[in-house]
Parts: structure tokens; C-alpha cells; sequence
């Protein structure tokens, strides 16, 4: 190999990526602090929904035409909410593996 001259751009720009991908870098106890704050989410959309399908069998049917489109939009709006984090949740627990899998080598013969 013959010499390889390094200048001070060089090293910078090393730093840099290095420096970045520790910012970047995301702990396990963070992705666990957020995939709890989901899971609690969820269950809270669930007693939500729960909660609307209460609501709407206790309105009277003479409230029935004021109030079914606005209640039908918020029962679908939180349907598509469950739905989209659903959706987050599987990204995340993806991006946690891809993370911290472990990454086995394996052995030439």
C-alpha cells in the first residue's frame, strides 16, 4: 500500500459522521419509554371509542338527526387514529430491531 495523505477536511468530515450517527443513535430504554406511551395510547383510544359507542346509544332519537353525521365523523376519525398507530407501532418496532439486532457472523470453514 502505498501512503495515503489525510488532510484536516478529511478529518472533519469523519468527525461528522460520526458525531452524527451517535446523535442519531436511539437507546433501547427510549424506544421502550415510547413504545409504552403507544401501547398506552391505544388502550386509551380504545376506551374512547368504547365510550362514543355509549354515547351514541344513549341519544335520544329526537337528537338522533342533529347529531349522527358529527358523531359518525369522529368515530372515523378515531378508527383511522387506531389505525394509523397501528401502523407507527409496527415502523418503530422495525426500526428498534433494525437497530439492535443482533448480527451474527458466520464462520468460514
Amino acid at each position: 500500500m502505498g501512503n495515503t495523505i489525510i488532510n484536516e477536511n478529511t478529518i472533519k468530515d469523519a468527525l461528522k459522521k460520526v458525531l452524527n450517527e451517535e446523535v442519531s443513535k436511539v437507546s433501547r430504554q427510549e424506544f421502550n419509554r415510547v413504545q409504552f406511551k403507544m401501547d398506552e395510547l391505544q388502550n386509551s383510544l380504545n376506551e374512547t371509542i368504547k365510550e362514543m359507542r355509549k354515547l351514541e346509544d344513549s341519544i335520544p332519537s329526537g337528537l338522533k338527526t342533529v347529531t349522527n353525521g358529527r358523531l359518525n365523523g369522529i368515530q372515523l376519525n378515531l378508527s383511522n387514529t387506531q389505525k394509523l398507530l397501528v401502523q407507527l407501532k409496527e415502523k418503530v418496532r422495525q426500526y428498534k430491531k433494525s437497530l439492535h439486532g443482533q448480527q451474527i457472523e458466520e464462520k468460514k470453514k
